[in-house]
């Protein structure tokens, strides 16, 4: 079984080749293909799948709060939830990708504290960013569409989004491959 921090360096690994595919994407982003790309914030397949994993991901985070005679209700309780937010929520992919956005800075923030992680500001800094942009796109999905919009129209725009993009795809595979070394080493 692999330790806390092995999977903590996966995990900013993953993120960090999640970010460059989203860079690949937004560069690839124009007027040609603007009506498919902007469908992306509603797709309720996508934001089901991503929904549930943020649902299921809080039920182990929820335990200590509830008398273990309440845990056997987590996971259907996460179940439900998942399905309420298929048939009711609107822009369901942008609330769930908002979600699993701050529940990401959560862990790699209180991760990197019990594990020495070095320029730790600048991690803080980043999933400090990254929650705050979660926070806004559950408050106001919609923002996401009207992004993709503006970076099809706009070069400055995509430029900006690519390159932040880029940043946080090396920061945290760079991040991700130091963990792993230093779990190597000892």
């Amino acid at each position: 079984m692999p330790d806390a921090e092995k999977i903590f360096a996966l995990g900013m690994i993953l993120t960090g080749i999640f970010f460059f595919i989203s860079f690949a994407w937004t560069c690839k982003t124009c007027d040609k293909n603007i009506s498919e790309k902007e469908k992306l914030p509603r797709n309720r397949l996508l934001g089901v799948i991503l929904a549930g994993a943020g649902f299921f991901w809080c039920v182990f985070h929820s335990k200590p709060l509830l008398s273990p005679s309440m845990h056997v209700y987590l996971i259907p309780a996460a179940a439900l939830c998942t399905w309420i937010a298929y048939l009711f929520l609107d822009f369901l992919f942008a609330r769930a990708f908002g979600g699993m956005l701050i529940l990401l800075a959560h862990y790699f923030l209180h991760e990197s504290f019990a594990f020495k992680t070095p320029c730790k500001p600048f991690l803080s800094l980043l999933c400090f960013i990254m929650g705050t942009y979660g926070i806004f796109l559950c408050g106001k999905p919609h923002l996401l569409r009207d992004m993709i919009r503006h970076i099809s129209k706009s070069q400055s725009w995509k430029y900006s989004m690519s390159g932040i993009l880029l940043l946080y795809s090396i920061a945290f595979i760079i991040y991700g491959f130091i963990h792993l070394a230093v779990n190597s080493e000892q």
